[in-house]
């Protein structure tokens, strides 16, 4: 009997949680909500999905700073394989170079090693919001890939190369 009412009792208290979303960085959803994006991309930033390369170049046309959109993206372990149309796209926003470099590179990084996660998991591709991340969630974190000097080298006359 007091085995039947502790199973009860573990039952309804296990009813009573709810998963919740993962919790981005205050300052990340603050750069996303701050830039006047769809709320269709910042439903997305804010429950933590992966962004489409649509979604990235509506970011950088609205101004999201780079090394935001970077940490992002990292977080949600989306491996882009990007066509010559989705680069030209991005370009045409204004994405910058780090971050399309980092969007190329991240196939392999997700793909293959220690952070590959299987890419054809509905996370990755359902518009639907429920989703859970197939890992165990990361939050955005300062980025070090994101080299804002590495873009400002390139268009300056004085630089050497």
């Amino acid at each position: 009997m007091m085995k039947y009412v502790l199973f009860l009792a573990l039952l309804a208290l296990g009813g009573c949680a709810t998963i919740d979303p993962p919790q981005v960085d205050p300052k990340i959803l603050g750069e996303f909500s701050n830039r006047g994006v769809s709320p269709t991309t910042l439903l997305k930033v804010r429950n933590g999905l992966p962004l489409t390369v649509g979604q990235v170049a509506e970011a950088s046309r609205q101004g999201v700073p780079g090394p935001g959109l970077v940490s992002y993206m990292q977080s949600t372990r989306k491996a882009y394989n990007l066509s010559n149309a989705d680069v030209a796209q991005l370009r045409a926003a204004g994405t910058p170079a780090p971050v399309i470099e980092y969007m190329r590179r991240s196939y392999g990084y997700f793909t293959k090693g220690p952070k590959a996660t299987n890419q054809k998991h509905p996370y990755f591709s359902d518009e639907r919001y429920n989703l859970k991340a197939p890992f165990a969630y990361e939050p955005p974190i300062a980025d070090t890939f994101f080299d804002s000097a590495y873009e400002d080298n390139l268009y300056s006359p004085f630089s050497s190369e």
